[in-house]
């Protein structure tokens, strides 16, 4: 009998395409529609007991910027990068000796008790790893943010939040994942039309306390500070584990280099005043400590390989600088 649910190989080149269709449709639209997004994860989030602010990290942040007031401006342009680690995925579909993509029947039928999409799927030996539902998803836009909550307050705050977002039909990729597909070609399409998407993009929120956040915070200057007087010997790194939604709250089993996402694209709404000064004085220290040219080579030392060739890109490139700039002010 045949399973209905299980899909051609040629699925994974389908995704690959809508997220080079996604990337390229860089309209004022598309950006209007990623800052709502943003907007409406942050109005989630500071309605928890204990917030303290929050930030995003990654895509769209690293290519905007605050204005004078609360308002995130700039133009967000083609990665390049974006579209050739597409084009790596159908190129991995055609080199595949599989003919079908069986993941999309097991994700049908099992994947409502997956606890997420690595305990089961990584060790699976009926898909090739590169084109296993994750590194599909990989593939599609979602929204990177964080919210600062007081210490007492974290536990609270992982018992609200999920439900609001389910009220709100907001949701991690991993809940759903071929949704989640479907989802992103239909938001391309309406952008690609212009028209303003009701869907909203997947999730991908972190929870961190506000003790880790000042205290990280402070020593990002003294790690800077250390890989200078090393003439880069010694990488800044500073290890993070937040509490990262997937289809429940969990620890990655990675941890996050923080003195990456400090320099590349944390982008602050909204912070408790002394926090936000923290981070001020943070930025000012950081910022007299190096040139550009060594800002930047720094960070091309702690990014992963992806973003070093994200980092090509003239316009983020330029970006950079004027946030480094800003941190001087």
């Amino acid at each position: 009998m045949k399973d209905e649910n299980v899909k051609p190989i040629s699925f994974c080149s389908e995704v690959a395409q809508i997220s080079t269709d996604f990337e390229k449709c860089n309209t004022n639209l598309k950006k209007e529609y990623l800052i709502k997004n943003i907007e409406k994860i942050h109005a989630i989030m500071s309605s928890i007991d204990g917030y303290c602010g929050t930030f995003g990290t990654g895509y769209p942040f690293y290519a905007l910027e605050r204005d004078k007031g609360t308002n995130l401006v700039g133009n967000i342009p083609v990665i390049r990068e974006q579209i050739r680690y597409n084009n790596e995925l159908a190129a991995n579909e055609k080199m595949s000796e599989k003919n079908l993509w069986y993941c999309a029947s097991c994700l049908s039928t099992c994947g409502s008790t997956m606890p997420d999409l690595k305990q089961i799927c990584k060790p699976c030996p009926k898909m090739d790893d590169e084109l296993k539902p994750r590194k599909l998803l990989n593939r599609l836009p979602d929204i990177d943010m964080w919210v600062i909550c007081k210490d007492e307050y974290v536990e609270a705050a992982k018992r609200r939040l999920p439900l609001v977002f389910e009220h709100y039909d907001m949701h991690t990729s991993d809940v759903d994942p071929l949704k989640t597909i479907d989802d992103i070609a239909e938001i391309t399409k309406d952008l690609q039309n212009g028209v303003m998407p009701e869907k909203l993009l997947p999730l991908d929120v972190h929870i961190i306390e506000y003790s880790k956040m000042k205290s990280l915070i402070e020593e990002v200057p003294i790690v800077i500070e250390q890989y200078s007087k090393s003439d880069g010997q010694i990488a800044p790194y500073l290890p993070i584990s937040p509490h990262s939604l997937r289809k429940t709250w969990q620890h990655d089993d990675t941890a996050y280099n923080f003195v990456y996402d400090y320099l590349h694209s944390l982008t602050p709404i909204d912070w408790e005043e002394e926090l936000n000064e923290e981070l001020n004085n943070s930025r000012k220290i950081v910022s007299n400590l190096l040139n550009y040219e060594q800002f930047l080579d720094m960070l091309l030392v702690v990014a992963p390989d992806s973003q070093k060739r994200r980092m090509e890109t003239k316009q983020l490139q330029k970006r950079y600088k004027e946030r480094i700039r800003e941190w001087k002010k």
